[in-house]
Order: structure tokens, then sequence, then C-alpha cells
């Protein structure tokens, strides 16, 4: 008897890391999605296919989706039983509305789609194995990314504040004031985190630590009470913005004249996408206002960049499934 088969959906929310003061432990979710459409039970081999395009962008050493895939299985499975060794294949067909390396989580979209897709094959093609408890599966997501600050919102939605400790992910989601809009400054560029990362120090003052520990604990203030002024303060940081957004930072004309009209803003995740918050009564006229300069930047500096109203996303993964023929 051949395998039953499956189509297994789901709709990954992008993401906005750090979020100033939070390096490493705050996450916001936002409605730009990456969509992954899985088919099992059809195909011996995986393949992958990209919306829009003729031909893969990835490798197998590239493609995360596989990756994590494949990770989820040796965590979960193998060690269980011997046939598991070998996870069932799959295609699966990306519309990718996230920008690669561009600091909205395309990763950590592609890492929890995987994860998702995986721990589904396991329940449906080794039903007498043990699914991992929602623990678990959120500890070892974070853990494939090496912090948690996208996976989490990405999987849960809303604004999160995680982190690791005593082999275990902690965490803890709120929602995000109704009275704040955001935009995105997206340019077409990439900037990979690993080569991010090469710019910070190897250690900082206490006095900077004590500095975004205070801002941490502003940004719970902020959530509580909506109040601007607070949000303001939430978004300083000292630990990774300054080496960051620094003087070769190419956006960084276009972000110091945008400052001027808004309450503040955060490099989104580790750049190059820049995360903008306004008052939601300022907002419509703001809009108008962040484009022209944006356009102007553009066609002054030759960097195509976009302006992106984007409302948080508070559900966070989509996931359907059904039994195909």
């Amino acid at each position: 008897m051949s395998a039953p088969k499956y189509k297994f959906q789901i709709k990954v929310p992008g993401t906005s890391a750090n979020l100033g003061s939070g390096f490493d432990l705050l996450g916001l979710a936002f409605q730009i999605y990456n969509e992954f459409s899985f088919e099992f039970g059809k195909t011996t081999e995986f393949k992958r296919k990209i919306k829009g395009s003729s031909a893969p962008v990835f490798t197998d050493e590239e493609d995360l989706v596989l990756q994590s895939y494949k990770t989820y299985f040796s965590i979960f499975v193998s060690p269980q039983t011997v046939s598991a060794a070998s996870p069932i294949p799959y295609s699966v067909t990306m519309e990718l509305g996230l920008p690669l390396k561009g600091g909205l989580g395309s990763s950590a979209s592609a890492v929890v789609a995987g994860f998702s897709a995986a721990r589904f094959a396991q329940s449906v093609y080794f039903p007498d194995t043990k699914l991992p408890s929602e623990s678990e599966f959120l500890y070892q997501l974070a853990l494939l990314e090496g912090h948690p600050d996208n996976t989490t919102p990405a999987y849960l939605g809303g604004f999160v504040f995680s982190y690791f400790a005593e082999e275990k992910l902690y965490y803890f989601k709120r929602k995000f004031p109704k009275n704040i809009h955001c935009f995105f400054l997206i340019p077409e560029l990439e900037i990979a985190t690993n080569h991010s990362r090469k710019c910070l120090p190897d250690t900082y003052p206490v006095s900077d630590i004590i500095f975004n520990m205070s801002r941490i604990s502003t940004w719970w203030e902020f959530l509580e009470s909506g109040e601007p002024g607070l949000l303001k303060r939430a978004l300083e940081d000292k630990i990774h913005t300054p080496y960051r957004m620094n003087s070769e930072f190419p956006l960084l004309p276009l972000v110091e004249e945008i400052q001027k009209f808004s309450i503040g803003v955060s490099l989104s995740g580790s750049g190059p996408a820049v995360l903008i918050y306004t008052r939601r009564k300022d907002s419509k006229r703001l809009e108008k206002k962040f484009s022209e300069i944006t356009k102007q930047f553009t066609e002054k500096s030759g960097i195509s960049c976009r302006l992106v109203r984007l409302s948080p996303d508070t559900t966070g993964a989509k996931i359907t499934f059904k039994k195909i023929s």
C-alpha cells in the first residue's frame, strides 16, 4: 500500500528583532509573509520551487527549510526508530514576500516552516513516535538560529521577549499598543547577520549594560501604557545599534532625516531594513512626508529603497493541511 498523500501549508510572518535595546531578546511579528506549500507522499526526493522563479535559488546547503526539516528529524524522530532515520521527502513551493537577508526574519520564516512541516510529517507518518511538547519545539527551533528573537515571534506572533536558561526557552508575549503605527524602510541591499555581528565588540562597559537594562524595562512600561515618550526612551541602545548603524551604514542620511519627524527608529535585526515608529494620529501625514524623503534619498544616492507601512501580526504562523489523492 502506498503512503498517504498530504498537503501542508504554512504562512509565516516577518519579524523585526532587537527593537533597539533588546539585543537578541526582543522581537515583533508583522503582517508581511513568506508562504510555503508542501506536498508529501508524491515524490521520492526533495524538490523545491520559488513561485515566480523559473529555477530554485537555493542549493541544498543553503535551503534553510530543508536543513531545519532534517534537523527536526535528527532531534525528535531518529533516536526513537530506525525507520525514521530518513525523513519523508516533500516537494515545496515557496512564495517569498520577505526580502532575503533584509532584516525582516526571512531565515527565521524558513526555519519555522521546515520545523513545522517536519512535526506534521512525524504526526502522520510516524504516529507511534512521541511528538515534542510546545516548549521543546520552540526551544530547539530557537537554537537553530542561535537566538530566539526572530523564530519565537515568527511562530507565536505579537511582541515577544525570549531568552535561554537551563536548557529551556523562556518567553513572554505581549500586545503592541494600537496607538503606535510602524513603517519600514526596505532597501534593495542584503546584509548577512554573521557579517553584521563581526562589527560588534567582544566586551562592553558595565555602564552600557546598565543603560540597556533600563531601556528594556522601559519597553515593559510602554507596552502597558502606550505612552510615546516611553517608546522613544525604550528604543535607545548602546549594544548593537551604534556599531551597525554607523557612518558607513548606507541608509544613515535617510534615517537621520526621518528621525526628525518620528518617535524613533530601530535597526530591524541586523539590517539593512529600518523600523520607524509614529503616533497613529500622525501616521497618514507622515507617510506622505516619509515617502518624499525616501524618494529624494533614492534619487541622490542611487540606492533603491521602499517605504512600507505594516501592522503587527498577533497570531503567528498559520497552518492548514489536508489529505490529497
